[in-house]
């Protein structure tokens, strides 16, 4: 089925494109101004243009109605403040605020401008699964097609200083062709290194020595296709919980962000495992929807 599926995808090769527009989701948060950073180094090397997103959540009502919209004020002028700090810094910056649900605006502003990327912070309201994530980056991984940089609460270190990038790139078997065209995609514009990462869930998967041979060698098979098509590639098969495995391996590879495709399946591309991920890694985790 590996065969298969990356037959199918050479077949089909994408034209690859530079990253032209960058939308931030921006509400002066500390994980905001990290995914603006890493937006502005991203403008700086592609000259794309950025967008500053910001959703204003409507409130009706209240003996503070006034205080709220004296707020909402401020908030206008000090996101324009930045915009001309950004311009001022050579970059091509605008800022869009709108009115609604933080996810609904994101998604309509990412696509009513045509985003290349879109670069949001997310935030835990729970302890476990997929509450972890956030709502706001749940609906978003589930609405829009672009590829999203997520920013957990530990991803501190800037996805873009590392020279080369490290690319990490969890697979899974049997997977979407579109996962990998992506990774080559985006190895190829940020000219990164790409770790493909395959783990054996051990509370699932039986231990048989046949069938770890015959992962090795899909495994192997995903990097010399990956390899012919001018790509620095390593490949793993690991055992354990794939979003602890995930996690461990980004630190031991310095990898630069971590990809991870979003589908309906259980396992490595499950809502749980891409929560747990977002909310432990070191590091930025871009996803795309595959289905």
């Amino acid at each position: 089925m590996a065969t298969q599926v990356l037959s199918q995808m050479f077949e089909k090769k994408e034209e690859l494109t530079a990253i032209k527009k960058i939308v931030v989701a921006y509400d002066f948060s500390e994980a905001a101004d990290r995914a603006l950073a890493d937006a502005m180094a991203l403008s700086r090397r592609f000259q794309a243009e950025l967008l500053l997103a910001h959703a204003e959540v409507p409130r009706t009502g209240g003996l503070h109605a006034q205080r709220r919209v004296l707020q909402a004020k401020e908030t206008r002028s000090d996101l324009s403040a930045l915009r001309r700090r950004i311009a001022a810094d050579g970059l091509q910056c605008q800022e869009i605020t709108r009115n609604g649900d933080v996810a609904r605006v994101l998604v309509s502003i990412a696509e009513d401008e045509d985003a290349d990327l879109l670069l949001v912070g997310a935030y835990g309201n729970g302890p476990k699964d997929r509450r972890t994530l956030g709502s706001t980056a749940e609906k978003l991984l589930r609405s829009l097609h672009c590829p999203i940089m997520i920013y957990g609460p530990e991803a501190f270190k800037p996805a873009f200083q590392d020279d080369p990038m490290g690319l990490l790139v969890p697979i899974e078997f049997l997977f979407s062709s579109h996962s990998l065209t992506l990774a080559v995609n985006a190895a190829k514009l940020l000219h990164a290194r790409v770790d493909i990462l395959h783990v054996v869930d051990v509370r699932k998967s039986p231990s048989m020595p046949e069938a770890a041979m015959d992962t090795q060698y899909n495994c192997e098979l995903v990097a010399s296709y990956l390899r012919k098509e001018g790509l620095r590639v390593t490949q793993s098969l690991l055992f354990g919980r794939p979003d602890e495995v995930i996690i461990e391996r980004s630190r031991e590879m310095h990898s630069s962000l971590i990809l991870l495709p979003l589908g309906s399946r259980e396992h490595l591309t499950s809502d749980n495992v891409a929560a747990s991920v977002v909310r432990n890694a070191a590091v930025p985790v871009m996803t795309c929807r595959i289905d």
